[in-house]
């Protein structure tokens, strides 16, 4: 497929992500907020938007585009081990926030998630799942790894990655460039 074929495709995908990744959530916590008694924070920051609307979003086109190239056979004990992969991954994932007793949107207090919370947990699981799936087979036939396209994609994808546990790093002391402001405060 050529990338005039694709872009509508990825431009769909990009839109699910952001949809999946933050109107959703926002949606969840929006119906909570107005509960009486609800004390949780007020929205996510800016470094979620960045970080689950755009990064993952992009992060997740180039690993389809790659899958689309590869033109790959599913095989169920591959999807079930990047599943159980993309699983412990999430849970690593708020084990370390709770253990680090961070306070956001998703998890008011550490230890205790609300209901968008529990949906990042589904969430993460599933968009985790389909990266360890991508990389499963490139482990299990190391000759692709020879292709420009996908030295390309994974070099992107780190990249990606890379940019994302730096906001990861810099999210708790917010950064300033002239006058945009990333901050750590939620909404």
């Amino acid at each position: 497929m050529e990338l005039s074929e694709k872009l509508p495709f990825f431009i769909l995908i990009l839109c699910l992500s952001l949809l999946n990744n933050l109107l959703i959530p926002f949606a969840i916590y929006f119906r909570q907020f107005g509960r009486k008694g609800y004390r949780g924070q007020g929205g996510c920051n800016i470094w979620g938007i960045v970080m689950d609307g755009i990064l993952a979003g992009l992060i997740n086109i180039i690993a389809l585009n790659l899958l689309l190239e590869l033109r790959f056979k599913v095989l169920v004990q591959d999807l079930t081990l990047a599943f159980l992969t993309g699983f412990i991954s999430m849970v690593t994932a708020h084990i370390f926030m709770s253990v680090r007793r961070w306070k956001v949107w998703i998890m008011p207090e550490p230890w205790k998630w609300n209901a968008g919370g529990y949906w990042h947990m589904i969430s993460m699981t599933l968009q985790m799942s389909f990266l360890f799936y991508s990389a499963l087979l490139l482990l299990k036939t190391p000759s692709l790894l020879e292709k420009e396209m996908v030295q390309i994609s994974l070099v992107s994808i780190f990249l990606l990655a890379g940019i994302f546990l730096l906001c990861l790093r810099l999210g708790k002391r917010g950064l300033r460039i002239g006058w945009f402001c990333l901050g750590s405060k939620a909404w």
